[in-house]
């Protein structure tokens, strides 16, 4: 399981804001299972997992909006994946069986989603021509 939750080149879809919002995500994921492997108190998982329902809602409004930026043709499909998975996140979440099953759980949705689903903007990109620099500014810079 612990090897998907290294960021991969598989999981970039050559768009850097969303990439380091990917990787933040999949930061989260491995911080829970760090936690889960260290005998992680019950209060402190769902906090976690609370942190990754969080995150998630943010990342997809951050991707919906750069598709919507880029008149991504496949937005509505995408948007309702999106849905899809908080959806499911919600229902595991209160239905956990165990700890490990919810981590697996969640490398597999975000293995999934990231190397499959979002992969298509990338190639939607690349098909258009879009000369595009997205690049996450900090300070400034």
């Amino acid at each position: 399981m612990g090897n998907l939750l290294n960021w991969k080149d598989q999981y970039s879809i050559g768009i850097s804001r969303v990439d380091l919002e990917h990787k933040i995500f999949l930061d989260l994921i491995r911080c829970l299972k760090h936690e889960v492997d260290n005998q992680i108190e019950e209060e402190r998982f769902f906090d976690l997992v609370n942190e990754i329902e969080k995150y998630a809602e943010f990342h997809f409004t951050s991707e919906e909006n750069f598709m919507k930026k880029i008149s991504y043709p496949k937005l509505d499909k995408h948007k309702e994946l999106h849905f899809n998975l908080l959806e499911k996140l919600n229902i595991v979440k209160h239905k956990i069986i165990s700890k490990d099953d919810f981590i697996k759980f969640l490398e597999e949705w975000f293995v999934s989603h990231t190397a499959h689903e979002d992969k298509k903007i990338e190639e939607y990109c690349l098909s258009a021509h879009l000369e595009i620099d997205f690049k996450f500014h900090i300070d400034g810079e």
